[in-house]
């Protein structure tokens, strides 16, 4: 096999050999490598090696236990990021439910008050006020009315902002939702002497799923837009297009001064106005940021087109479907008939509010007006005295609205009697309880007054029908 100086080249490999022969099969590893070498000198030399290979196993130890340590600080940190991370979360959706409750609290306190201003306004302008009395009357159911307005849109974009906007998706008809915007916005559009038109809506019927009620919103603002920003003599265009398959596209045009490239990445932005305060042109800045989160709430898309000089498109993107839908704010009336004597009880805990109804059912001579303040009284008094219509508020200190409206409606002796729920925060689930409940319509504060006279006299005139009618 050779000598040591040829088999081995340095003593480096041999104490290498040596540390790695640890075991007890040294012998046979060492005379396979060294034949005829002296086990005594082996021993020896195995001896040696160890001792010289002691101090790298300490630094191996050493290195492995300050591994260890990093790795349990790390460890540490991680369970600190983690408890950290939970807390933040747990800040966030506390944050979350406190702004909903906000929310909630504000939609109800701001329209309440609202209600009382705009109701009382609207009663003295339908009394023999003088000229000059109307006068100052107009700006106060204005300003009321701008900013009840102001307080929908804010309120609307903290729902989406707060995922708490409910949507109703139906089958809508475009051009039945078209025709109806433009027939709200002709007066508005005479005035200002802008021309309306529709281009490729009276073709196929074309349905597409959205809400209904906020889709006519946001339509409603585009053309409205497209009405006040334009010219004397100009034009605003509703079109209907098909850029893709299965999609529905709506377009508003005008002729205006258009926007400025500039300009186009603030359009959405809320309360940004551009110029439209400098141009005196009343608004709020928040209709084109709500029609962009009602739109994508509803799975759509909607952007702008516009060049300085040349006028706007606005356009909105929907899914198109094929089947029809129906719609219905309200359950199906009687014909307007002569009033005779009535009661009517409200159940409503806020002063201001039962006192407004009071004086508005004050023209009505043949009414005499109950007040219940808790919902319980409120049923009791209804199966008392079967009163001919029930004005309902929803928000009573006792117990819900809705378990009231569930209690007359399921009671013999009080189910026939037209419920008319007036509340300051109607969603479309909620309306769609309230109806399926048994209410007759529901109002949303502020009420109209002229409206809410009609629908009281109609709600009157089916009562005493029923009342009349010989029992089977």
């Amino acid at each position: 096999m050779g000598t040591l100086g040829s088999r081995v080249q340095s003593r480096e490999f041999l104490t290498c050999v040596l540390v790695l022969a640890t075991s007890t099969g040294i012998a046979a590893i060492v005379a396979f490598f060294l034949p005829g070498y002296p086990l005594a000198a082996l021993g020896a030399a195995a001896a040696g090696a160890l001792t010289m290979a002691l101090p790298a196993s300490d630094w191996v130890g050493a290195e492995r236990k300050a591994l260890d340590e990093t790795r349990r600080q790390l460890e540490g940190q991680v369970r600190h990021l983690e408890a950290a991370l939970e807390e933040a979360n747990d800040a966030a959706d506390q944050a979350h439910a406190a702004r909903g409750q906000f929310l909630a609290a504000m939609n109800h306190e701001l329209r309440t008050p609202l209600n009382s201003i705009i109701g009382f306004a609207q009663l003295l302008e339908m009394q023999g006020v003088s000229d000059d009395q109307r006068e100052c009357l107009r700006p106060i159911l204005r300003s009321g009315r701008q900013l009840m307005a102001l307080v929908n849109e804010l309120l609307e974009i903290a729902k989406i902002e707060t995922d708490r906007l409910e949507l109703s998706p139906e089958p809508v008809l475009i051009r039945e939702l078209v025709a109806e915007v433009v027939d709200l916005m002709l007066p508005a559009a005479a005035h200002r002497n802008v021309a309306l038109a529709t281009e490729g809506v009276a073709g196929p019927d074309r349905f597409v799923k959205a809400d209904r009620f906020r889709l006519k919103q946001v339509l409603l603002n585009l053309v409205s837009n497209a009405v006040k920003f334009n010219v004397g003599g100009g034009r605003a265009t509703v079109t209907l297009s098909t850029p893709d398959a299965g999609r529905v596209r709506l377009s508003v045009a005008d002729t205006g001064p258009g926007l400025r490239p500039s300009d186009l990445a603030r359009i959405f932005v809320p309360f940004d106005r551009l110029d439209a305060g400098r141009q005196g042109i009343e608004g709020t800045g928040l209709g084109l940021p709500l029609a962009k989160g009602l739109i994508t709430h509803m799975g759509g898309a909607i952007g702008v087109d516009s060049t300085p000089g040349s006028g706007s498109t606005f356009w909105i993107e929907l899914d198109e479907t094929s089947e029809p839908g129906t719609h219905s704010a309200t359950r199906p009336v009687a014909a307007h008939a002569a009033v005779g004597k009535g009661v009517v009880l409200q159940i409503d805990d806020n002063v201001a509010n039962t006192d407004l109804i009071e004086h508005v059912l004050s023209k009505r001579p043949g009414i005499e007006v109950m007040t219940a303040l808790q919902g319980r009284l409120g049923v009791e008094l209804a199966r008392d005295h079967r009163p001919s219509v029930i004005l309902l508020d929803l928000n009573l200190p006792d117990i819900h609205g809705l378990q009231v409206l569930r209690a007359l409606s399921t009671d013999g002796a009080t189910a026939d009697i037209p419920v008319i729920v007036i509340s300051a925060d109607v969603t479309p689930g909620l309306q769609a309880r309230a109806l399926a409940l048994g209410a007759r319509v529901v109002l949303e504060k502020p009420i109209d007054i002229p409206t809410f006279l009609d629908l009281v006299d109609d709600a009157v005139s089916v009562s005493q029908e029923a009342s009349c009618r010989p029992v089977q």
